[in-house]
């Protein structure tokens, strides 16, 4: 069937207030246009956005043509509760906001006339996330149209394992043959027929000595059926895919026989100030930067990953845990997925994940759950249980894990936990996790740091071990969260197990690397969390006496816990993590925010710093700050303005330099080797001349196909172009011509911003601005102005 984008055209409106719709192109996010408020019902879970139910209408003509065709459309998600009406008659549901589905409009439709769509997408019972969900259409919507006889839609399934052959199974509505070819770009180099037998083809298709796929060497093909009738050809159907093998035993993890550990990071669905809208550039561009960071792998907590997101996985090189949901049995959230929804729609809704992912090469782990506590009880056992088997079943080429909270299943097991148990009756009425308004003292900062070694230490108990092994019998691979304390004891207790650090603290990367490295079968670390995300407000974000009244004013919107903050910009512990990955030797500097000087800030088990990567801070000479220098010699020396703070040694590669003195000018990191010889060393100088506005975007041209997007990076700056940290103030972007203004936005944890206005605050110096081009050709000009400063305008075009 051919694939169209049915994005376009849609009129949009709260349910009850249809008589002010208004016109959207998807993917659309209604809750990030909400007004935020200390008192909404989400909370911060969902960074203070409020719920809500919402109507989208798409009104068509429908040939006669349509007629001998049939027409199925694809919702790749809707958040949640959606059900699709076609000319009045309900045609499907949807509870789930993270599956996508399928309806077929051919019963419905009325041919020669105008025919309308609606959908009904209802988040008004909340909460019903521990984090962001976003609400709508927030994902592609596709019409597949074809003849009534046809390859389904998701019906062309491709699997490699021996790399010397394309496995393709091929389902389809009517026809007799199916006739299968394997391009390279645009070269046919395989092809064979096979007859279709109870709605099914399948052919194993030998490939000479094909390229493979690893996240290091992306090489990707092409398999194209073709169905055929009476010899005539009906229909067809494309699919991208790899030829890799992968492999899992206590020797490791293995990726067409090379040995492969994951350097991983746990991504939310949400892209920052889009909200959850999943637009192709938006995951190509998040991929490129987790790579950049040197992240190799990356897990969807807690939800399927975008398509959008797996074909930039597919294409940059980057592997994927994708995960099914966050609840089984036992509710988080009042009204989330868990007990009733989940035993009524598992079976689909992770049938829709599993084949979703089933021709990514991208995707090596199928995880099939999130700290469901419930894995203690016989019943969470057998749902455990069954949802491996349906999984290995359904795809037996990737591997069946989950993230497995040690510490919650043993709490569980005992009668208690944080989201109770069906045992004892108790279960939780508000999961939101939420750390905005927590004291700045040096006290609580202690707790933080013992809290996170707790939930290690009671992972290491027995009656953690007794909770879990059951459950751990039926993956492939055991996901620790929190759990790194078990790695080494697990070895013996558990010979068999093959492990993974499917969740961990990012302060902890260097402690559980060595035992990454140093333990077979422990295959990867997943910190929490590579990319910062919107909700589960201030877990991570490093407070401030100074802040505005985070309960008042400027609730806080982002988790605050990613080593990349929520507009892209790479912080300074990823070299950190770079270094310990033994990706580069260079060093690197964090400095605590000279804007805060002398305020004790709160931290947080999931981040213990508020570093930047600056040494610009106007209006602070002679305040006095920590600097943390990241190298991984024996010794770091800090060198400002030619005056040395001395050679420290390092411990887990930092060195950390207290109360340094600002002043203008160059701050130096060097390290040096075992024998005081200079390995390598890094500078920062501070921003010359008056401040300017500093406009650049990522590209210069988009597609007239409206889901194209420019991201346009805003910095206050010297006339060098350095970045000046300390001066902040608010950026008015205009966009005229054939594009418009998306989004604009800062990393600023403690926001009264919101993301849709053409004026926002810099943050450290810095905004983001998303500008969207249209469906006509045609030039686009970006003016940014600031009061005082001279304006800057580019200029994009819409091809």
């Amino acid at each position: 069937m051919k694939k169209k984008d049915f994005n376009r055209g849609w009129l949009f409106g709260a349910v009850g207030k249809e008589q002010s719709m208004q016109p959207v192109t998807l993917p659309h996010d209604a809750m990030l246009y909400e007004k935020r408020s200390k008192d909404a019902a989400t909370a911060g879970a969902c960074g203070y956005f409020p719920g809500g139910a919402y109507v989208y209408v798409k009104r068509i003509l429908v040939p006669e043509t349509w007629r001998t065709q049939s027409a199925v459309l694809e919702f790749e998600a809707v958040y949640q509760n959606a059900q699709v009406f076609v000319n009045d008659a309900l045609v499907a549901e949807q509870r789930y906001g993270y599956t996508n589905f399928f309806v077929v409009l051919d019963p419905q439709l009325k041919y020669g006339e105008e025919n309308e769509i609606k959908v009904i997408a209802d988040n008004s019972s909340v909460p019903n996330s521990r984090w962001y969900s976003g609400s709508g259409i927030y994902r592609n919507v596709n019409l597949f149209l074809g003849d009534k006889s046809h390859i389904r839609p998701d019906g062309l399934l491709v699997s490699t394992s021996g790399n010397d052959a394309a496995h393709v199974k091929v389902s389809v509505t009517g026809g007799d043959t199916v006739r299968v070819s394997i391009l390279d770009g645009e070269k046919v180099v395989a092809q064979a027929e096979s007859a279709v037998k109870e709605g099914t083809a399948s052919a194993d298709i030998p490939v000479s000595q094909p390229r493979l796929w690893d996240a290091e060497h992306p090489e990707l093909y092409r398999c194209r059926a073709e169905l055929l009738k009476n010899g005539e050809m009906v229909d067809e159907a494309d699919a991208w895919f790899g030829f890799r093998t992968l492999s899992w035993s206590t020797r490791g993890f293995f990726v067409n026989g090379k040995k492969t550990l994951f350097r991983g990071a746990c991504v939310h669905h949400d892209n920052g100030i889009l909200g959850a809208c999943s637009f192709e550039d938006a995951e190509f561009r998040r991929v490129r930067l987790l790579k950049e960071a040197g992240f190799n792998a990356i897990r969807s907590a807690h939800n399927p990953a975008s398509k959008a997101l797996l074909d930039a996985c597919d294409r940059l090189g980057l592997y994927v845990m994708d995960e099914f949901c966050d609840n089984w049995l036992v509710h988080k959230n009042p009204y989330d997925y868990a007990d009733q929804d989940f035993r009524a729609w598992w079976q689909r809704d992770l049938t829709a994940m599993v084949i979703k992912n089933y021709n990514h090469p991208s995707v090596v782990m199928n995880s099939i759950g999130n700290e469901i506590s419930e894995l203690a009880m016989p019943e969470g056992q057998e749902y455990c249980k069954k949802l491996a088997v349906l999984a290995r079943k359904l795809d037996p080429d990737k591997a069946v894990t989950m993230g497995v909270n040690l510490m919650l299943c043993s709490m569980s097991a005992k009668g208690g936990g944080i989201y109770g148990n069906k045992k004892n009756g108790k279960e939780n009425k508000n999961g939101s996790q939420t750390m905005d308004n927590v004291p700045t003292s040096a006290f609580f900062n202690m707790l933080m740091n013992l809290a996170g070694g707790m939930i290690e230490k009671m992972a290491a108990k027995p009656a953690a071990d007794d909770a879990t092994k059951v459950s751990f019998s039926y993956l492939d691979i055991g996901g620790y969260n929190y759990a790194a304390s078990r790695y080494e004891k697990d070895g013996t207790l558990h010979p068999d197990r093959v492990i993974v650090g499917s969740e961990t603290l990012p302060k902890n990367l260097y402690h559980n690397w060595q035992l990454v490295k140093k333990l077979p079968y422990v295959i990867g670390d997943f910190m929490w969390t590579g990319w910062d995300y919107l909700g589960e407000a201030g877990i991570g974000t490093v407070r401030y006496k100074s802040f505005k009244n985070p309960g008042q004013d400027a609730p806080i919107i982002s988790a605050g816990c990613g080593v990349i903050d929520i507009c892209g910009k790479l912080r300074p512990e990823v070299q950190w993590n770079r270094l310990i990955w033994g990706l580069d030797h260079t060093p690197g500097i964090g400095v605590e925010p000279f804007t805060h000087a002398g305020e004790t800030g709160s931290v947080s088990m999931w981040r213990d710093t508020d570093a930047v990567e600056s040494w610009s801070w106007a209006g602070c000479e002679g305040k006095k700050t920590k600097v943390t220098v990241y190298s991984d010699g024996e010794t770091a020396e800090l060198i400002v303005n030619g005056h040395s703070y001395g050679r420290k040694k390092t411990k887990e590669y930092k060195a950390v330099f207290k109360r340094v003195v600002y002043e203008p000018g160059t701050i130096t990191a060097i390290s040096y080797d075992g024998e005081g010889k200079e390995q390598s060393r890094t500078s920062m100088k501070t921003a010359a001349g008056a401040t300017e506005l500093r406009v650049v975007a990522d590209r210069s041209t988009l597609q007239a196909k409206t889901q194209d997007l420019a991201y346009i990076s805003i910095d206050l700056t010297g006339a060098d172009g350095t970045t000046k940290s300390s001066e902040d103030t608010a950026v008015t972007v205009e966009v005229d011509g054939a594009g418009k203004l998306l989004a604009l936005g800062s990393a600023r944890p403690n926001m009264g911003e919101n993301f849709f206005s053409d004026t926002h605050t810099t943050y450290y110096g810095k905004a983001l601005a998303v500008v969207r081009g249209g469906d006509v050709p045609g030039k686009v000009t970006v003016t940014v102005k600031a009061k005082g400063l001279r304006a800057k305008t580019l200029e994009l075009e819409v091809i």
